[in-house]
């Protein structure tokens, strides 16, 4: 039985008689009574909780494609019908060629000891028809023991360990023979008829994604190698009855069902018309598609966001508000495989539909309450006023907006969709402990413990009040919110340091630094550095998340170390060169973690070629045709099965190895591409949003 609680205030708190009394009249943009009235409701009178067990716990995951995503867009939207909001509809953005429906599925050890394990197969990949039962066998390590083992493994499970990170930049030759080995391995036991692998996720989560080429699947190209990825633990307790010479059996039945396309797919919309400027729009959001790996219900990414959205719309319908602009609420779809829905919802939007959008808020960051945006300076004082209510109804959740010198036009959620095109469009800072139980959003985030079992129902009153109140305000304000310009981008870029004079020093250039030790990241930082001759340090961080300049830094040619504060949440740098190696470490929120970096050097002709690229989060191919004249002037083709153009505004930086160019879209225009060497390969993102991977192949 769980216990729950509700606070019920008989009157307004003095913190927010206080607000209403003193709020400045330019930015008090709502009637504080009303704003006090959707306070009272959303704290005293929430239904934020049943509508999450509703859509997590009745409704259950809510895949891209599945029925059980169209069960929810239908639940969703005659939510909002029932509340009385208006044009509530189910807009169709798109379809998926094979759909995809997860059974009750289950998987166990039965001999010699039953166990049951925490389990996972990817989407839209292979199940079985019906309980399966087989004995393991261990995996080979070698090609010499596949050849005297290799029939052993026909009509059995295969267990196997973690599969490999792809090969790091540093690999000797000794590593890379031992690699391609095991990818030998791998595509002989493809080719054999085992019942399927069991293969161990690393760790204590098992973390559900899509097959490779989801996307273009056909009723007659559906998977068939059925793989398993289970615990650690589940992989050490097989793989330890195996070494005592026991005989061990596993069952499973994965009900893995295929849907014949194309599947319609859609977003949840609805709205509370403007009585002013009908025109000029609100949207709060979240996404309703989730991941559905078994044990998984899709509660906090993103059953928390839409349970805030549905909660704050009736929140508001509840009070009766009349703003003066329109309050729109969407519930994406195709969230998890690349921003689909949101992608398509903007696409389509004439220009002055996207000039009439003031704001989109995106709530999906789990459990946790919001905690404030990110913004430039002149959004600040009406955002500011905006939160102000919320700061003083929850004063033991405080939350604070912060600034930044531009907006940024990177993301991984629905709202990154809005700011590539320049509409202000924001990813609540969710602040809180992460979930019951002492645990965080990596122990949830696509994992089987995405379930309502974690949430925190007092963050989801905030949230759904907070989203309710700030909705109004910024409805009912005198002006849209000033939006990021031309001029703020310029003036948000360092001015010239005539005081800056470069030195050479054993720093300078620029640098691809692995961060090394127990738990550490397998990614690559890269610095650029500039060195002045009085000391100072100038320069970029570039990572996986984005890139950062330098603030602050500081260098000691005697000692020949240097200390720098980048933006990446100030982080510390302390290093030297040795014998042309830079090493040091990094203080990272108190912890400390060491690096080792090597000078980077490039031609611009290091860049000329053709290359073969993936675009990760779509599973989709393209080829990239470089060249780069004596002048170091490029051109080149950008082709693809939706797009065959030339590049346009291409240029590479042999310093930083970094590529910029635009190649055209159907129906989209201009996409921007920014990418950089690293090592062998070619990283980079189309768009601010898509990331790809490519290799160099000989031309024909």
């Amino acid at each position: 039985m769980k216990l729950r609680f509700r606070i019920r205030i008989a009157r307004a708190p003095l913190g927010l008689a206080l607000f209403a009394l003193f709020a400045p009249s330019a930015l008090a943009q709502g009637d504080a009574a009303v704003v006090q009235s959707l306070i009272q409701e959303g704290k005293n009178n929430s239904h934020v909780w049943n509508t999450l067990e509703t859509l997590s716990e009745v409704i259950g995951p809510r895949l891209t494609g599945s029925t059980r995503l169209l069960e929810a867009n239908a639940w969703t939207r005659d939510e909002f019908r029932r509340m009385g909001l208006e044009n509530a509809h189910l807009a169709k953005w798109g379809t998926i060629p094979v759909g995809f429906d997860r059974g009750p599925s289950y998987a166990h050890m039965e001999e010699p000891v039953h166990r049951e394990f925490e389990f996972t197969t990817r989407s839209w990949g292979a199940g079985t028809d019906g309980p399966v039962r087989a004995e393991v066998v261990m995996r080979p390590g070698t090609l010499e023991e596949l050849a005297e083992r290799g029939t052993e493994l026909e009509g059995r499970w295969v267990l196997c360990p973690k599969r490999q990170r792809r090969p790091r930049r540093d690999e000797t030759a000794e590593q890379k023979a031992a690699r391609e080995e095991q990818e030998a391995i791998d595509a002989a036991i493809d080719e054999m008829d085992i019942v399927g692998r069991l293969v161990s996720s690393g760790e204590e989560i098992v973390i559900t994604s899509a097959v490779r080429g989801w996307d273009e699947l056909t009723m007659d190209t559906l998977p068939t190698r059925v793989e398993v990825l289970v615990r650690q633990s589940d992989y050490d307790a097989m793989a330890a009855e195996l070494a005592k010479g026991a005989a061990v059996t596993v069952e499973a039945d994965l009900a893995n069902h295929f849907v014949e396309g194309p599947i319609p797919v859609y977003n949840t919309i609805a709205e509370i018309p403007g009585t002013e400027r009908p025109d000029e729009v609100v949207i709060i959001s979240g996404h309703l598609d989730s991941w559905d790996g078994p044990g998984s219900q899709g509660a906090q990414d993103n059953g928390t966001g839409v349970s805030v959205a549905l909660e704050a719309a009736r929140i508001l319908m509840a009070v009766g508000v009349q703003p003066k602009r329109t309050i729109r609420f969407c519930l994406w779809t195709g969230e998890e495989q690349g921003l689909l829905g949101s992608r398509a919802y903007v696409e389509q939007l004439s220009d002055a539909e996207k000039a009439g959008i003031s704001v989109v808020f995106v709530d999906d960051g789990g459990t946790n309450y919001q905690g404030g945006v990110a913004c430039i300076e002149k959004m600040r004082p009406m955002l500011d006023a905006a939160i102000a209510p919320i700061q003083a109804a929850f004063p033991e959740l405080p939350m604070e907006n912060t600034t930044r010198d531009r907006m940024p036009r990177m993301g991984a959620s629905d709202h990154a969709s809005f700011t590539q095109v320049g509409i202000p469009a924001f990813f609540w800072d969710e602040k809180g402990s992460g979930g019951r139980e002492g645990k965080d959003y990596n122990f949830i985030h696509h994992t089987q413990h995405d379930r309502t079992r974690y949430a925190v129902e007092e963050y989801l009153v905030q949230s759904a009040t907070c989203s309710a109140v700030v909705a109004y305000e910024l409805a009912m304000a005198d002006t849209m919110l000033p939006r990021e310009t031309e001029a703020d981008l310029e003036a948000a870029a360092p001015p010239p340091d005539p005081s800056f004079h470069l030195a050479e020093g054993p720093f300078s250039g620029r640098w691809s630094v692995s961060l090394l030790g127990e738990g550490a990241p397998d990614m690559t930082l890269d610095l650029a550095i500039e060195l002045s001759e009085d000391g100072r340090v100038r320069g970029v961080v570039a990572g996986p998340m984005g890139e950062e300049r330098i603030r602050e830094g500081t260098w000691n040619p005697e000692e020949a170390r240097f200390t720098v504060v980048s933006d990446f949440g100030k982080v510390d740098w302390d290093a030297r060169v040795r014998e042309g190696v830079l090493e040091g470490n990094l203080q990272v929120m108190g912890q400390e973690m060491p690096f080792r970096g090597e000078r980077v050097v490039s031609e611009p002709t290091a860049i000329s070629g053709m290359w073969k690229g993936l675009i990760l989060s779509m599973d989709a191919e393209f080829t990239l045709f470089i060249e780069v004249d004596e002048e170091g002037n490029v051109s080149g083709r950008f082709q693809s099965s939706q797009s065959d153009s030339e590049l346009f505004d291409a240029s590479f930086d042999p310093t930083t190895q970094t590529l910029e160019f635009e190649y055209d879209y159907p129906h989209a225009g201009r996409l921007p591409v920014e990418a950089h060497l690293d090592g062998d390969e070619l990283v980079g993102v189309i768009g601010e949003q898509a990331e790809f991977e490519a290799t160099r192949e000989e031309e024909d």
